[in-house]
């Protein structure tokens, strides 16, 4: 249970922060659908999860197990660059009314951002990828469904500071795990 717990807590704290629920909310607030964006996002993050578990299920053997817990620093320090230097797209002058592109464009951020390398970093050091994309997806579920449920409020947080809390964060756990692993 702790690959689900830490990828859980390692998924929310990265996507609170990231592009994804931004833009989830900013489409909830200009387009006003609930229910099929929390349809699309179900679909986006089962999948990303999903995707992330398969590479490490490959993946795994090839690392010794020496080598899992620097795959987990490094997976966390691009996590951490990508939250601190990756900053939300712009509010979108038309927003797309296709879900099919919505969840193409959630689904991929899953998988190439920091949500990403979390999931498959703690899939292949905890060796219990079932249970660590089950956390991720899980986190991403409850980050993402949060946003769609904010809209409007959701972009009056005070997400530059939220950044650089988490970016901060991440790679300050990427260096601790790094240099007592």
């Amino acid at each position: 249970m702790p690959a689900f717990f830490l990828t859980f807590i390692a998924v929310v704290a990265a996507m609170v922060a990231g592009r994804d629920a931004l833009r989830v909310a900013r489409l909830r607030s200009t387009l006003g659908w609930t229910g099929p964006l929390i349809v699309t996002v179900l679909l986006a993050a089962l999948a990303g999860a999903g995707l992330a578990a398969w590479i490490a299920s490959g993946l795994a053997p090839l690392i010794p197990g020496d080598f899992k817990p620097v795959v987990v620093a490094v997976a966390l320090l691009l996590a951490g660059l990508e939250v601190l230097f990756r900053t939300p797209p712009e509010k979108p002058r038309e927003p797309t009314r296709s879900l099919g592109a919505i969840t193409l464009v959630l689904l991929l951020g899953m998988v190439t951002d920091a949500s990403g390398f979390i999931i498959l970093s703690l899939a292949i050091a905890t060796g219990e990828i079932l249970l660590a994309a089950a956390g991720g997806a899980m986190g991403a579920l409850v980050v993402l469904v949060g946003a769609i449920m904010a809209a409007e409020d959701w972009q009056a947080l005070p997400l530059e500071t939220m950044r650089r809390v988490v970016g901060a964060g991440l790679i300050l756990a990427a260096g601790v795990i790094a240099l007592f692993s």
